[in-house]
């Protein structure tokens, strides 16, 4: 996650290096800011482009961008963060929605429709106990395709995710 911050003070020069700006690594300092551009205060500068895992708003202040990040950085590596941006686009409108809601994602590990049925119905028992000689007749994959086709469930390459 980085920023490329851009001195707005400076104008564009071609025979220079263009523009007068540089990329900062999230979350971003504000004393290496004002050290690398020279700049005194958030005023004097802009974010010009980014490298994040959610959009940015025009308005949104440094700060809130440092927060986000962090918390990204909190989830990085794990299940939901390695799903992120599918996981927002599915059910949530914006990156705050997703961070506010987020210990309320479920995470399976399994492969597919099929095994995320089976799990249901024999580990939490969604349909309650059932005798053993019932669970033989059970339709596991068509069961699973009926799961997929619900918007409660999404279906990664690092498992499947239920939001209530």
């Amino acid at each position: 996650m980085r920023l490329y911050i851009l001195d707005i003070r400076k104008p564009y020069h071609e025979d220079e290096d263009g523009y007068a700006g540089a990329w900062f690594n999230c979350p971003v300092d504000l004393e290496e800011i004002k050290e690398r551009l020279g700049v005194e205060q958030e005023e004097d500068f802009e974010i010009a482009d980014y490298e994040l895992p959610f959009a940015l708003n025009p308005d949104m202040p440094l700060w809130e961008i440092n927060v986000l990040c962090r918390m990204i950085q909190e989830i990085e590596g794990t299940p939901v963060g390695n799903e992120l941006k599918e996981i927002q686009a599915k059910w949530f409108q914006n990156i705050e929605d997703f961070i506010e809601h987020k210990d309320e994602i479920r995470h399976y590990d399994v492969s597919d429709s099929a095994a995320l049925a089976e799990y249901l119905i024999m580990e939490e028992h969604c349909f309650g106990e059932l005798p053993p000689e019932l669970v033989q007749h059970i339709d596991f994959t068509s069961y699973g395709y009926e799961l997929e086709q619900s918007d409660a469930y999404l279906f990664t390459s690092s498992g499947v995710f239920r939001y209530p």
